[in-house]
């Protein structure tokens, strides 16, 4: 796949193959436990915070003022241009080289979560998260291009895929532990700082351990495919996000909704024209692409959805601390790690085909029983959904991720781990900006009735309806129960249209499963064409 040019620490030596003997080379098999480990700790940090900042969000909204809407943002800025930049970053990968890619961004990913954690305002840290998105969408396709430049065998390729979900869905699983961990101890800003020491040793090791490797593709970008992904995607997530606030029917919105369907539209034909497209159609021709792209589209759309609300409604609603929501995501936690694991085994064992069906099966399961929930239930009405929850995730993601980078050519592993990747973060925003408009929609229609009766002057029900709770502490003892109640319950009641519909999104990625991944190893029947 790529030519070793040289590597600090006496890897410089290549095999006939063209990777480096001391660190992953088929002659010894062997690489260093303390470049894996600063390869993945990178990755760690992407994952995390795309969670970690869920249970610090009530804590954010306090030091801010941010309502829902503005919460929503805090969560979607960086899951959007770290969704919409996945795909040229894998392409870029496969162009100018890994190494100097991937310690790069993780430089970049640093110091952005600093300008994170000294952010004074809502439009700064978005500005912020944005920046960081962008930082993080480089990492996350890059390590799966080290990884098969690493190892070159197909076994241990698919094994350090499975310890590379693993990570990752332990990150996005810890996330809200380690954030309640933080929060309650040093703020919400400690969620940003965090990455600050890794981010240095890591990148450290990776300068002296990573080998060079000399790029086979030396084309040119798709400047153009990558502006229109950027609007479509970005023009439909502000039009989820801001339509209940500036109105459905409201010019703003439809010209979003219309703008977004125009530059989607036109990003296919574009990138069917293309000699070098940022997503080479012809991959979708594979089902194991297809799959792949529609599962973890809608399964971690779901999840990411899902945890955004509960975070809020264990704080919120529950009134649990920080610490107390995040150790309630410990079973979904381990869950994750394990699975995460164990998928991609049993994917090469009895079928991905099989795995991923009951991952997403599990989903929705765990979904649907959320509905069950009422206000101020105790753990002992969800951990089992929470179960559900890690089990899905991890038996539908990383098997179906790996059948996908195993049908794509091996010199196109950038552009296949960026499909497979911006599948499952152009989900998550979607699932976060649909859960969260579900919520304020039916916060905003049904606050004045639910809150009917009480002694409350009118602003502070347009704060409720807004999704702000934050004055409730500020009411009057012999009415504050009571209100608290009565939000509460609706919030609940919108956080079940949002669970409901996950739970259908789920049913889609179990027929995907069903009809797409009809043969076992259809990915050894050749790669998907470029």
């Amino acid at each position: 796949m790529a030519e070793v040019v040289g590597a600090a620490g006496g890897a410089g030596a290549a095999s006939e193959s063209g990777r480096p003997d001391a660190l992953g080379g088929p002659a010894e098999g062997k690489v260093s436990p303390l470049l894996l480990l600063a390869l993945f700790s990178g990755l760690f940090l992407v994952f995390l915070d795309t969670t970690v900042v869920n249970v610090a969000l009530p804590d954010l909204q306090d030091d801010l003022g941010a309502d829902v809407r503005g919460l929503q943002w805090v969560v979607d800025s960086y899951l959007l241009t770290f969704s919409c930049l996945l795909l040229s970053a894998g392409a870029l990968a496969d162009r100018i080289g890994a190494k100097r890619l991937f310690t790069g961004a993780l430089v970049g990913f640093t110091l952005t979560s600093v300008w994170c954690a000294l952010s004074g305002s809502v439009a700064t840290l978005l500005v912020a998260r944005a920046a960081q998105g962008v930082t993080g969408a480089v990492l996350m396709p890059v390590s799966m291009v080290i990884i098969t430049q690493l190892f070159p065998d197909q076994k241990a390729r698919g094994r350090m895929v499975g310890v590379q979900s693993a990570v990752a869905g332990l990150a996005l699983a810890a996330g809200p532990l380690i954030g309640g961990l933080l929060v309650e101890q040093y703020g919400w800003q400690s969620v940003f700082w965090v990455n600050l020491p890794v981010g240095v040793l890591a990148v450290a090791v990776l300068v002296v351990l990573l080998p060079h490797a000399r790029p086979e593709q030396r084309t040119g970008m798709d400047l153009g495919g990558q502006l229109l992904f950027v609007a479509g995607v970005g023009l439909l997530t502000y039009a989820l996000i801001e339509g209940n606030s500036a109105g459905w029917a409201s010019g703003r919105i439809l010209g979003c909704f219309a703008g977004a369907a125009v530059a989607l539209i036109a990003f296919v034909l574009w990138e069917a024209r293309q000699k070098h497209p940022m997503l080479p159609l012809g991959f979708f021709r594979h089902p194991h692409v297809s799959a792949g792209a529609i599962i973890n589209f809608t399964v971690f759309g779901a999840m990411f959805g899902a945890v955004f609300l509960l975070m809020l409604t264990l704080q919120e609603v529950d009134g649990l601390s920080p610490v107390q929501a995040g150790v309630r995501t410990v079973v979904m936690t381990v869950t994750v790690a394990v699975t995460s694991v164990l998928g991609v085994m049993l994917g090469e064992r009895v079928g991905v085909r099989l795995t991923a069906f009951v991952g997403a099966v599990s989903m929705a399961g765990g979904l649907a029983g959320l509905l069950l929930l009422e206000y101020q239930d105790g753990f002992s009405h969800y951990w089992w959904q929470f179960l559900l929850l890690g089990l899905g995730a991890g038996f539908a993601g990383p098997p179906v991720t790996a059948a996908l980078l195993r049908a794509v050519p091996e010199e196109r592993a950038g552009t296949g781990s960026g499909v497979g990747y911006t599948s499952r973060q152009v989900g998550s925003v979607f699932g976060v900006a649909v859960s969260g408009t579900l919520v304020s929609h039916h916060l905003g229609s049904g606050a004045s009735t639910a809150l009917a009766g009480l002694p409350l002057p009118p602003e502070a029900v347009d704060k409720i309806a807004s999704g702000d709770f934050s004055g409730a502490a500020a009411l009057p003892e012999r009415i504050r129960p009571e209100v608290l109640s009565r939000v509460g319950t609706l919030f609940l009641e919108g956080t079940h249209l949002a669970y409901a519909s996950g739970a259908g999104a789920c049913g889609v990625a179990a027929l995907a499963a069903l009809l797409l991944l009809r043969r076992r190893r259809a990915e050894e029947g050749g790669g998907a064409a470029g």
